[in-house]
């Protein structure tokens, strides 16, 4: 039965408790949820399935990741970059040598032979992205872009065919390859929608299907679910606050128990107005669901190294942390996320979550210069972490059950504006799990020459032959979004495809 307390011991009470209230907010903001979330029965076995989003914020020169590798593929890929990269000789150049670049496995579907760059590579004798493509694992898709509608260089050039807005745009691209709405502004994410459909058919309604380990973002964001922010060391409750479920148990006479207790106190007590009730209640909720997720998190522990790892050997020019030093390898910020991720999805049962998202946000891919030099350490970091990611799958047993996608700003323009590239809008991205149809190229890659059928003006920009709908469209079904319901959450899906049990391009298995 709820506590009467004096207006006296509530002011005293309150102040006690005020330090700790914006985080209290914070965490409630983090989890809150809504009851009224769209029905979706999910069938009653192990179905569990992760989508993990890799976001490359800046825009990546995705033409310097997919290449081709050899003959005159090559040769024309080399000339329209402005030749091979010499930092004495051609220091503007921003093509890869043949002999640099890492050949990919021939497919039947080739246009010609496809190579990746040089830093794909396996490391500690695990896959990196050049072996994963060759194991089937992972897949590329070619020359995927935000559209309106299909449509072609001539349309482009005579400005008769529907643009999206803000094309070259990072702020207007980054909200669109989050929501697939490319033709007004909305705050609305594809995987919050989806989420929207799918979190009732979770076993818990406590904690967010949605995890970020990157703040905020719209691509979680739905009308009812929000991404739940955590970091590399898991979520952290309020300052000295603890509950009953959190470990260790709080004691009774110390500063942080007094301040619980008040926190407590003010959370028990029966409210008349609706909306301080309701607010009561969802905090509550929220700061029980946060005590719980950290408790499971913490006893979440893998044995794979991931950079940043004391014992993780990374290349010979960085060093990895040790109990002296904080090393200098630039892969431990992206590589402790993934381990995050990783060790959410392995406490799925004890949140019971049999459906989540994940969001990565690796940014700085505004190359305007030193794109070879730049590229080389962050292709490397990205390759790394991906070996530790993958290798920790395996771990659990949970290479078939996730699924990694690759998505950035834009592509970037095939010419040089001096050892740098400007935003364009076709680009390539990747596809990594257990369940993709991986070792061959989806889409079709453009012809590079300046006058090729989809390249267009004078720096080379590719019109897309892939919409973001398509390719999100591929990933929504494979997380269990109904064919049926697959326009509430891709809005122009229709302009594409016709909603499906088999997805539009093939990249997910049945």
């Amino acid at each position: 039965m709820p506590t009467l307390i004096s207006r006296r011991t509530f002011i005293g009470q309150a102040s006690c408790a005020a330090v700790g209230s914006l985080g209290l907010l914070s965490t409630l903001l983090n989890l809150r949820m809504a009851n009224a979330a769209t029905a979706q029965s999910l069938t009653q076995v192990d179905d569990y399935r992760a989508l993990v989003c890799l976001y490359f914020g800046g825009g990546m020169d995705s033409y310097n990741l997919l290449m081709p590798g050899s003959g005159a593929a090559h040769a024309t890929y080399a000339a329209t970059r402005g030749g091979i990269y010499d930092a004495k000789t051609n220091p503007e150049g921003l093509a890869l040598s043949q002999a640099s670049i890492r050949a990919l496995t021939a497919h039947a579907t080739d246009q010609f032979g496809f190579g990746v760059h040089p830093r794909c590579g396996d490391h500690g004798g695990a896959p990196g992205i050049q072996s994963l493509y060759g194991q089937g694992r992972l897949a590329f898709v070619s020359n995927v872009g935000t559209l309106v509608e299909r449509i072609t260089k001539t349309q482009f050039n005579s400005s008769t065919g529907k643009l999206p807005r803000g094309l070259y745009s990072h702020a207007d691209q980054t909200q669109q390859w989050h929501t697939s709405v490319v033709t007004e502004s909305t705050g609305i994410g594809w995987a919050g929608l989806a989420a929207d459909l799918l979190h009732s058919g979770n076993l818990d309604s406590r904690v967010s299907m949605n995890t970020s380990l990157s703040g905020n973002n719209i691509w979680q964001t739905g009308q009812n679910i929000f991404a739940y922010s955590i970091g590399a060391t898991g979520s952290i409750l309020p300052s000295e606050y603890n509950t009953v479920t959190a470990t260790p148990a709080v004691g009774l006479n110390n500063r942080v128990a007094i301040r619980t207790a008040a926190v407590d106190n003010l959370l028990q007590q029966e409210h008349q107005n609706l909306l301080d009730r309701t607010f009561t209640q969802n905090l509550r909720q929220s700061i029980d669901a946060s005590a719980a997720f950290k408790d499971a998190f913490d006893g979440s522990a893998i044995t794979t190294l991931f950079p940043g790892d004391v014992g993780y050997v990374p290349p010979a020019t960085y060093t990895s942390p040790s109990s002296t030093s904080t090393g200098n390898d630039p892969a431990v910020n992206l590589g402790q996320q993934f381990k995050a991720a990783v060790r959410t999805m392995k406490i799925r049962a004890q949140l019971g979550l049999r459906r989540q998202t994940f969001f990565i946000n690796y940014g700085g891919w505004d190359h305007h210069d030193e794109v070879i030099k730049t590229m080389d350490v962050m292709v490397d970091v990205v390759n790394r972490c991906l070996v530790a990611y993958w290798a920790a799958l395996g771990e659990l047993g949970l290479q078939s059950k996730a699924t990694l996608y690759t998505a950035s700003d834009f592509g970037r323009s095939l010419t040089s504006n001096g050892a740098g590239s400007d935003h364009a809008w076709g680009g390539n991205a990747f596809v990594l799990g257990g369940a993709v149809n991986g070792g061959r190229v989806y889409g079709s890659y453009p012809e590079l020459a300046l006058n090729g059928n989809r390249v267009v003006t004078t720096r080379g920009v590719t019109v897309p032959e892939v919409s973001v709908d398509e390719y999100f469209a591929e990933l929504a079904l494979w997380l269990g979004v109904p064919p049926g319901s697959l326009p509430d959450v891709l809005p122009n899906i229709r302009q594409f495809y016709t909603p499906s049990a088999v997805g539009p391009l093939g990249i997910m298995k049945a």
